[in-house]
């Protein structure tokens, strides 16, 4: 490959592999700067997915509109900038809300929620804005393939495509998304058992818009393992999507009317509770929370000194953050808008590091009781519970769902455990700084904070919109929905040819299925990727994991180890790969929470600050000639 360092590129040649949102967060960085560095030379930009380019596979505007966002659209922007209402440019265009409310006439239908084929057109409005937008001397190539392998030579990269296109290039920017792993352990056991049981059907783990569900036969048994997100989509699509109605009664609630087609809907998870819902949303789109106890500015003194374990020295400062929150609301409610206020200033005044301490502080301005605040207790509603049948499990289960609901219509500021909730969502900045690059033990690291810490504030805070919890319910009581209990367990029979779904915390809970449906977020581990470019840069020693490391334990956690911004791969031989760049679901575990699919409409958080330091080193280290009457702090800054 030596000779390609003597083939003349006759412009700069930067490659974005994966179009969702965050390859297409690098290209709206990149445009905006190249706009006003106002470039001499030519630039092109290869834009590369092997899905839909501009939406990615998990945006795909092909997807079901019953398949929705988590997040509020007021929240979401694919623009760097506020839009000031001008032509519409790379740095400055309107947010996903302001968007929606331009281009469709269905905002108020969906109380903020949007579809992700939505979203995807967004992302799709963005791209053409970038287009438009170009210099004269810059040109992209939007190309539809996947990257079987990258080359590295002296000076270039050579990417393989698998339309047999090869682009050398000087600058590659990996984005790709969500990975396709092999299956392992119970997967691989319930796949393997499937294919060799021909009335059995396993459906791996991904997006349900992938998902082909159309083999399932109504009133046929259907079993989910996982009552996250995408247990969401799965109930949507398997009572609605088939032609099913729900229907507002005068109480409140809705009433589902069947088709017919639905399936048996039999769920289960270690909690046993499907994922609250979000609180109505009551906070403007610039909201912005400021901690009294868990600040970046005591999060950097602990991470300093080092030997951080996530349950001693982490876990105390969130939940009594979470405390103070909560006590705070019940005080503005029963007492006054001041009185929450005077609370905290004691609480910073005083240096309140706990939730005893807030506590203490909280009973003498009036919060009538203690607060108890326990993260993993609260993602465990049924912990040592025992029911005696499935039906005694889902009445319980009905009560605590129709609680949630009730409690989040009452707002997420408004409600004390709601808002209590939102601090999860609101610190998790603060939670990096502790955790990113190795901040924990590798002990810590593997066992309380992704064992334990990702999943109980997952289900705490990243709850569907509450009007789920409406339909839910009302398959529930029409008993099209049935969940198992607590603890699920799964085990196959060769001898009765199907899988059994059970609860050891549920007596008689055993439930003979012929489908089940795995509903759970794979997790990223570069080792298991199916990608050919994964495995060939894993083999060529440019892509290792990383290895937490403290003393004599190690934990391996399966993203890509990077340098710290702007994120250039760790080669096997500890050397960097200067000329490539890893964002976002590739490098998870290496940092925590790159799932995230937007930018803040008013302030950039760490999804386009990354992007943006990117954009700015791939320009900085191309030696770009600028028109001179250009200022061009835009490299220098």
């Amino acid at each position: 490959m030596s000779n390609l360092n003597e083939i003349p590129i006759e412009s700069v040649r930067i490659a974005i592999i994966g179009s969702g949102p965050r390859g297409m967060s690098v290209l709206e960085r990149l445009a905006s700067r190249l706009i006003e560095l106002d470039i001499k030379e030519k630039v092109e930009i290869f834009l590369i997915d092997d899905g839909h380019v501009g939406t990615g596979r998990i945006w795909s505007t092909e997807q079901s509109s019953l398949l929705l966002m988590n997040t509020i659209a007021q929240e979401i922007s694919a623009f760097s900038g506020l839009w000031d209402e001008k032509e519409p440019r790379p740095g400055s265009g309107p947010s996903f809300a302001q968007w929606w409310q331009k281009y469709r006439n269905d905002y108020s239908d969906f109380n903020g929620y949007a579809p992700r084929a939505y979203y995807g057109e967004y992302l799709l409005y963005v791209l053409s804005t970038i287009e438009r937008s170009l210099p004269f001397s810059v040109t992209l190539h939007k190309i539809s393939a996947r990257v079987e392998r990258l080359d590295e030579t002296e000076k270039y990269q050579l990417l393989q495509l698998s339309n047999n296109q090869e682009i050398l290039v000087n600058r590659t920017v990996i984005a790709t998304g969500h990975s396709t792993n092999k299956l392992k352990d119970i997967e691989k056991d319930l796949d393997d058992f499937a294919s060799n049981t021909p009335p059995v059907t396993f459906i791996k783990g991904g997006s349900v818009a992938q998902m082909d569900l159309s083999s399932i036969q109504p009133d046929q048994g259907v079993g989910i393992i996982g009552m996250g997100l995408t247990f969401y989509d799965l109930m949507a699509e398997l009572t609605i999507g088939r032609g099913g109605k729900f229907v507002s009664e005068e109480n409140g609630e809705l009433r589902y009317c069947p088709s017919g087609k639905e399936p048996r809907i039999y769920a289960g998870s270690r909690s046993g509770m499907p994922l609250p819902v979000r609180g109505r949303n009551q906070k403007p789109f610039d909201y912005e929370y400021q901690p009294a106890i868990f600040t970046l500015k005591r999060a950097l003194n602990i991470r300093k000194r080092g030997n951080i374990y996530f349950e001693r020295d982490v876990l105390p400062l969130l939940e009594a953050e979470m405390t103070l929150v909560y006590a705070e609301t019940e005080l503005r409610l029963n007492k006054s808008k001041l009185v929450a206020q005077q609370l905290r200033k004691d609480v910073i005044k005083s240096q309140v590091e706990s939730a005893n301490g807030v506590n203490e502080l909280a009973l003498k301005y009036g919060v009538s009781h203690p607060i108890s605040i326990n993260i993993y207790d609260l993602a465990d509603p049924f912990k040592n519970n025992t029911f005696p049948s499935i039906e005694e499990f889902n009445k319980k289960l009905y009560s605590i769902i129709l609680d949630d609901y009730n409690e989040a219509m009452n707002g997420n500021v408004d409600s004390p455990i709601k808002a209590a909730f939102d601090v999860i969502r609101n610190t998790r900045s603060v939670v990096r700084l502790f955790v990113d690059f190795g901040g924990l033990h590798p002990y810590s690291h593997q066992f309380e904070f992704l064992n334990k810490f990702n999943s109980a504030s997952s289900f705490l805070s990243a709850g569907p919109p509450a009007f789920r919890s409406l339909q839910l319910q009302a398959l529930i009581k029409q008993k099209i929905l049935t969940v198992v209990g607590p603890s699920m367990k799964i085990k196959t029979s060769s001898n009765d040819r199907c899988i059994y779904m059970y609860s050891p915390h549920v007596q008689n809970s055993n439930v003979a299925l012929n489908v089940v449906i795995d509903a759970r977020i794979p997790t990223t581990d570069i080792t298991y990727d199916c990608s050919n470019l994964t495995q060939s840069l894993i083999k060529d020693g440019i892509f290792v994991p990383f290895v937490n490391k403290k003393d004599d334990i190690e934990f391996q956690t399966g993203g890509v180890n990077v340098t710290l911004s702007p994120f250039h791969p760790i080669r096997a031989d500890g050397t960097i790969a200067e000329k490539l760049y890893v964002l976002g679901i590739p490098t998870e575990h290496t940092r925590w929470f790159m799932q995230s699919g937007s930018s803040r409409p008013h302030k950039w958080i760490d999804f386009m600050i990354d992007a943006d330091a990117i954009a700015f080193d791939i320009l900085n280290s191309q030696d770009l000639s600028v028109n001179e009457e250009k200022d061009a702090y835009m490299l220098h800054s």
